[in-house]
């Protein structure tokens, strides 16, 4: 688990002797408009229950498909935070390498999660061969084979991870760019595939990360130009 405030040497880096600080109240409204977002959350979920419509397994599937997205997401915004080195040295790079690193593993795990739920549900119709083949499916093909093209991409950018001692940096920073190609099938992916894509919820959930995705990765170009232009000065 990440520490919010790890052991610095006197020598490390700018971005690493100063870890950025929100004030107080500002950490009480994030947790608060989680504490917000979960109880919605879970009474819309409690009515679907309810709903002889929508059984156990379906609610299960679209929730680990929520959270393997927003996982995901959350990892491309680390892992970009990480690649401007720290917003200009603005976050500890330790600590946002530390959570790029976590949320890169929810991911998979609920990414595996997710198609075990879908295979098991009968009415989903999803087998387990259209779940590693891409386009295999007989529904909703291209759809579904989007999904898949995402989650196989997303299992070697993790291994590489995980071997990455043993990739070449070249190999390793080449298989690492193909995350944006998997971010963006996994947004095709839910909205094509999602039944509840519509709902205003879900609308505005595909837009703010999207919009804020985007921020970060202009974020990420202007640091990386405010250096080059400051290295040839």
């Amino acid at each position: 688990m990440a520490r919010l405030t790890p052991p610095l040497e006197s020598g490390a880096p700018a971005y690493d002797r100063g870890l950025w600080r929100l004030p107080t109240p500002v950490y009480a409204l994030v947790f608060a408009s989680l504490g917000i977002l979960t109880t919605y959350a879970s009474l819309e979920l409690w009515s679907g229950l309810a709903s002889a419509e929508r059984p156990l397994l379906w609610w299960a599937g679209r929730a680990l498909g929520f959270l393997a997205y927003i996982a995901l997401w959350l990892s491309m915004i680390f892992g970009s935070i990480v690649s401007s080195g720290g917003a200009g040295g603005v976050l500890s790079k330790k600590w946002v390498m530390d959570f790029h690193q976590e949320w890169t593993l929810a991911a998979v795990i609920s990414t595996v999660l997710h198609v075990l739920v879908l295979v098991s549900h009968a009415e989903s119709r999803v087998t387990p061969w259209a779940a590693i083949i891409p386009f295999a499916s007989d529904r909703l093909t291209w759809q579904i084979g989007i999904g898949t093209i995402a989650g196989l991409g997303l299992a070697v950018i993790a291994i590489s991870s995980w071997l990455r001692t043993r990739v070449p940096y070249t190999a390793w920073r080449a298989i690492h760019a193909l995350s944006f190609g998997v971010m963006i099938l996994a947004l095709a992916h839910g909205i094509t595939v999602g039944t509840d894509s519509g709902t205003p919820l879900v609308t505005w959930l595909y837009l703010g990360t999207t919009g804020a995705l985007t921020a970060v990765m202009a974020m990420r170009l202007a640091v990386a130009l405010t250096s080059t232009t400051r290295a040839s000065t």
